[in-house]
């Protein structure tokens, strides 16, 4: 029994060393190591020795559990608490970011609604359908937007100072301008009244009729009346002042934008005496037009058939075949003319001379070149002339015939001009031929 007991308590310290040092690594080196200890014992030891190794290999695992869980313990706890807060941070970041560009949003949408009721505070426009205008008859191009130009007109018409009022007088506008004219609408883009509000005519993306050759450069602006002796009411002035400022304001118009009178681009009084002294002290008129014809392709002022008041053709007249391959001048054998109502007269003579003495269908001339320096539409790019009953030649549909009012030599000038834009616009033949029977009678 004695040496049970001594082999037992060999076999306790055994253990401690090995649980305390570390010096197994796994249990079956302990079972090894316990085997050797228990080496010729019989089998009562061998039994009680395999419930040791048991007990000791249970110990052993457990702790070296221990040991290890507690290594893993001991491992500093820092870096998990800095892994957990740093997403947290992270959102609350986020978070206040989120909500200052929301207030920046807002102010910002608050700022612009704030720029548009100021800018439109105090005018009112009145759309289409408002003063009941009728459709288009047909299509005409679109405005190439922002444009740079504006061009003041008058509508040489009663004025109107209530809503009503202006409302026919825009109806019968426009009738006149499709009916009479033979445009597909209402030739400006807008129209002022006397009441202080803004009528729409063909608006910001169409092309304007209100100049020929300056429609696709300019904003038409009409004022609703005749301004020659009198001026525009102030309302009438400062609504067309904040349509520009609205027209700035909407990308339609560049900032840089310059007014124009009709007058300066074409022979008419309008927009009237009275209006046109005002429009020189606004700050963005411009008294030389020589860019704005620049941009038109055109240095010559042409008077159309309805600023000189032509009769209408008693009979439909032919098509003129384009482009043209002859180019004819001629000269009426007139008196000259200086002034734009001396030569307005000369040609509605030359036109009832042609219809009621002759006998032609219209004035026989697709257009006169007179001494004010402009050109005067006859028959015009489309409807060709009529052969003369004494003449030796034919005139055939391929042929321009321009006349001279007065001495041929001051009128050639001009004359060629038209014949350079009329190449230009594909309307005369590149190697046209020019035939001169000016000087000749």
């Amino acid at each position: 029994m004695n040496m049970s007991y001594r082999r037992a308590y060999e076999l306790r310290c055994h253990c401690a060393v090995l649980s305390v040092g570390g010096f197994f690594s796994d249990a079956n080196r302990n079972k090894q190591q316990l085997g050797q200890l228990f080496n010729g014992s019989g089998s009562n030891q061998l039994a009680s020795d395999f419930r040791l190794e048991r007990f000791v290999g249970s110990r052993v695992q457990s702790i070296q559990f221990k040991m290890q869980k507690t290594v893993v313990n001991d491992l500093p706890e820092e870096p998990r608490i800095n892994v957990k807060r740093f997403p947290r941070e992270l959102l609350y970041l986020c978070a206040i970011l989120l909500i200052l560009v929301a207030l920046v949003a807002g102010y910002s949408l608050w700022m612009m609604t704030q720029s548009t009721s100021s800018s439109n505070k105090g005018l009112h426009i009145l759309d289409r359908s408002e003063w009941q205008g009728e459709p288009p008859s047909g299509k005409y191009p679109h405005l190439k937007l922002p444009v740079s130009n504006v061009i003041i007109h008058h509508t040489a018409t009663e004025g109107c100072e209530r809503e009503d009022v202006c409302i026919y007088r825009m109806q019968v506008i426009q009738a006149f301008h499709m009916k009479s004219l033979g445009w597909v609408d209402i030739g400006y883009n807008f129209l002022v009244g006397g009441d202080g509000q803004i009528y729409v005519g063909r608006g910001w993306h169409i092309q304007g009729q209100h100049v020929k050759g300056y429609g696709a450069i300019s904003i038409s602006i009409a004022f609703i009346g005749t301004f020659v002796n009198m001026e525009p009411p102030a309302l009438q002035i400062e609504a067309a002042k904040r349509l520009m400022d609205e027209g700035v304001r909407l990308h339609r118009l560049q900032p840089d934008y310059h007014i124009y009178a009709h007058r300066q681009v074409s022979p008419t009084e309008s927009p009237g005496q009275k209006l046109f002294e005002l429009m020189k002290h606004w700050p963005r008129f411009a008294p030389d037009v020589t860019s704005l014809r620049l941009l038109s392709n055109s240095s010559l002022k042409f008077v159309t058939r309805p600023y000189w008041l032509a009769q209408p053709p008693t009979v439909p007249l032919n098509p003129l075949q384009l482009p043209v391959q002859s180019v004819r001048f001629v000269a009426t054998n007139t008196q000259p003319c200086s002034t734009q109502a001396e030569c307005i007269f000369r040609v509605r003579l030359l036109q009832s001379l042609h219809i009621e003495s002759i006998g032609y269908k219209d004035i026989n001339y697709n257009f006169v070149a007179a001494g004010d320096g402009n050109i005067y539409e006859g028959r015009g790019w489309d409807h060709s002339c009529q052969s003369p009953k004494d003449a030796d030649h034919h005139q055939d549909s391929k042929e321009l015939v321009v006349a001279f009012v007065g001495p041929s030599a001051s009128n050639k000038k001009l004359a060629l001009e038209l014949i350079q834009q009329g190449i230009k616009l594909g309307h005369i033949s590149k190697d046209y031929s020019l035939i001169d029977d000016s000087e000749e009678s």
